[in-house]
């Protein structure tokens, strides 16, 4: 697990590179004292069994390009992306959320 920075009145990004960080996802020790940004790398496939929150998820494909996103997803849902290799999340809140076509990484070549 890497963490970016969390500064005071920033919200701070975990990035989950392990099976079992990437398993827990929002749920996992790294996310929750970091921010309520979670990175799941690499992954294409998502659960929310066990959580008590709906999340926003977005998935990303090798180009950091989004190619699905979705507000909302309910506790015991599970959701694929084949061709995601990282995918976003966070808890759900109001405020805007990724887009499909949006690029949020730009990969070195």
């Amino acid at each position: 697990m890497r963490s970016l920075p969390c500064e005071s009145g920033e919200e701070g990004v975990a990035v989950l590179t392990g099976v079992f960080e990437r398993l827990r996802g929002l749920k996992s020790d790294a996310a929750s004292s970091c921010g309520s940004y979670a990175v799941l790398a690499p992954c294409c496939d998502i659960h929310t069994f066990g959580m008590r929150f709906p999340i926003d998820v977005a998935f990303v494909d090798k180009r950091g390009v989004v190619i699905a996103a979705y507000k909302r997803v309910l506790p015991a849902r599970r959701l694929r992306c084949h061709a995601a290799r990282m995918v976003l999340e966070r808890r759900s809140s109001k405020g805007a959320w990724f887009e499909v076509g949006q690029t949020v990484f730009v990969f070195p070549n």
